[in-house]
C-alpha cells in the first residue's frame, strides 16, 4: 500500500517535496507523541528514558541514546556498545560528529556493517537501518559531503538488497531514502527509494493502526531532519 501525501506518488510522477513529507509525518504521529515530555525538565526527560519500553515491554540498546537525542538531554552510557548502530548513536549522544571517525567504523560501500551478510535477516535489517539513521545525522551535522554520499549509497543498496518489511516495522533511515529519491539521477532509483520510504512509514501502523511510540519518535526525528520549520507551524 502506498501512502497518499497530497501529491502524486506513483513511479515517474513528482516525488513529494521535503516539506510535504514532514507535514505528513507530523500528522501521523501527533497524538501518539503527546505524552512525551519534550518540554519537561532534564530530570523528567531522564526518568522518561529510564522507564521507556515499547508497547510489548521491550527495550533495545539503541533506545537510550536515541531518546536522549530526540529529547535533547544528556544521559550516561551504562554499557559499551556491541554493534555499529549502538556505537553511532552513542557518538551522537556524546556530541561527536567526526565524519572521519564515523567513516572508519563502516564498510566502504553498500552495507554499512562489516560482514553484514553473516547476520540473520531481521537483525541485519534493524542494525543496518538504525545505523543509517544515525550516520545520516552525523553526516549532516558534520557537513560532510562524502559521508552524505556514503549514506545515499547505503540507502541505494537497501532498495536493491533488503526489503523494507523484514518484520522490524521501524522507519529508521527514512530521511535518507527520501533524499535519495530526490537526488538520484536515475529514475528507477528515485522510484525505488520513494517506495522504500513509503513502505517503511506504512509498516509502522500495521500492528496498531497508528505508529507505535518508538516509530513515532523516529518519524518525528525524520520530519525534523526533512523540514525543521514545520515543527513550529
Amino acid at each position: 500500500m502506498r501512502l497518499r501525501l497530497g501529491v502524486p506518488t506513483n513511479p515517474s510522477n513528482t516525488i513529494p517535496d521535503h516539506r510535504t513529507w514532514a507535514r505528513h509525518l507530523r500528522s501521523l504521529i501527533a497524538r501518539v507523541i503527546q505524552p512525551v515530555p519534550f518540554k519537561g525538565t532534564d530530570l523528567e526527560k531522564r526518568d522518561y528514558i529510564d522507564s521507556f519500553a515499547d508497547e510489548y515491554g521491550n527495550r533495545r540498546a539503541t533506545d537510550r541514546p536515541f531518546l536522549a537525542f530526540v529529547l535533547n538531554v544528556h544521559v550516561d552510557q551504562h554499557n559499551p556498545p556491541q554493534a555499529l548502530d549502538q556505537t553511532l548513536w552513542w557518538m551522537i549522544q556524546s556530541q561527536n560528529f567526526d565524519a572521519a571517525h564515523a567513516s572508519s567504523l563502516i564498510a566502504p560501500s553498500d552495507a554499512l556493517v562489516v560482514g553484514s551478510d553473516q547476520l540473520a535477516i531481521e537483525y541485519r535489517t534493524m542494525v543496518e537501518l538504525c545505523a543509517l539513521h544515525a550516520l545520516w545525522i552525523i553526516a549532516n551535522k558534520s557537513k560532510s559531503d562524502a559521508l552524505v554520499d556514503r549514506c545515499l549509497n547505503a540507502a541505494h543498496w537497501h532498495t536493491r538488497e533488503l526489503q523494507p518489511d523484514n518484520a522490524i516495522n521501524r522507519p529508521w533511515g527514512v530521511a535518507a531514502f527520501i533524499e535519495l529519491a530526490h537526488q538520484s539521477a536515475d529514475q528507477e532509483t528515485r522510484d525505488l527509494a520513494n517506495l522504500h520510504a513509503q513502505t517503511l512509514i506504512h509498516n509502522t501502523s500495521v500492528s496498531f493502526g497508528t505508529p507505535d511510540l518508538l516509530s513515532a519518535l523516529i518519524l518525528k526525528d525524520a520530519a525534523d531532519q526533512l523540514d525543521p520549520i514545520t515543527q513550529h507551524d
